[in-house]
């Protein structure tokens, strides 16, 4: 038997298309998607709240956030494999020409093995989608990982270019166990931050256990270019990170 997981859509965008149009266009990416750091599509199904839910292999290891606050597992030398994981994934949905969109830890799941498989394509999109799935993927985004560029157009589209912002505010979170801006409370702050040029802080040695080194605070700080086309390509990234 299969421990199995069910994603219910939440019918928060209708002002934009209606949730069958965005739970569709996920169902069309999602099942198309065949890697070891993506988490399978297994099926869909309408048995809970009469609305289209998406099914999954239930993954024991919960979600990449909750993962590293478990102080009984050590992160040291735990983090480094999860985070390639999440380089290969987003190397592969790049690949595909696939923006990921809603890039973070909460959206990175942890297998029995202690394998990262990247989930949730609610937010993703297609370089280059035919005209039946061109829908608005900015809905339920996360304001605390989201690039500048997404904050500063009034129709913010998901970009290679965004993950890879997103993908060094991922490793900020997973290696001090902390949102991104954890100090800011509101997200009008966070956005005022972004908008501003403001970055992360980089966190203590100490509150790291001394492994957010200087090597990986280089990542984060090439992921952070405010300009979109300085930023590294995540095929230039997993090179490094494999290393």
């Amino acid at each position: 038997v299969t421990a199995i997981q069910v994603k219910a859509i939440k019918n928060t965008c209708i002002a934009l298309l209606t949730s069958s149009q965005r739970t569709l266009y996920e169902v069309h990416i999602w099942s198309h998607l065949q890697h070891e750091n993506i988490i399978p599509l297994l099926g869909i199904t309408t048995n809970f709240n009469h609305t289209v839910s998406m099914v999954t292999e239930w993954m024991e290891g919960g979600n990449a956030h909750e993962y590293v606050q478990d102080e009984a597992v050590d992160p040291g030398p735990l983090v480094l494999p999860q985070l390639l994981d999440i380089a290969r994934g987003l190397h592969y949905l790049h690949s595909l020409h696939i923006a990921h969109g809603d890039m973070k830890g909460p959206n990175v799941l942890i297998s029995e093995a202690r394998r990262a498989l990247i989930t949730d394509f609610g937010s993703s999109c297609l370089t280059n989608p035919p005209p039946s799935l061109q829908v608005d993927p900015s809905c339920g985004v996360s304001l605390r990982w989201l690039a500048p560029e997404r904050l500063n157009t009034p129709t913010p589209t998901s970009t290679q270019e965004a993950d890879v912002w997103a993908f060094g505010m991922t490793v900020l979170e997973l290696f001090s166990r902390k949102n991104p801006f954890h100090e800011v409370r509101v997200e009008w702050g966070v956005v005022k931050r972004i908008v501003e040029g403001h970055l992360p802080d980089r966190p203590s040695d100490e509150s790291t256990s001394f492994r957010l080194c200087d090597s990986w605070w280089k990542i984060c700080l090439e992921c952070w270019e405010y300009d979109p086309v300085q930023r590294p390509a995540m095929n230039d990234i997993m090179a490094r990170v494999e290393r």
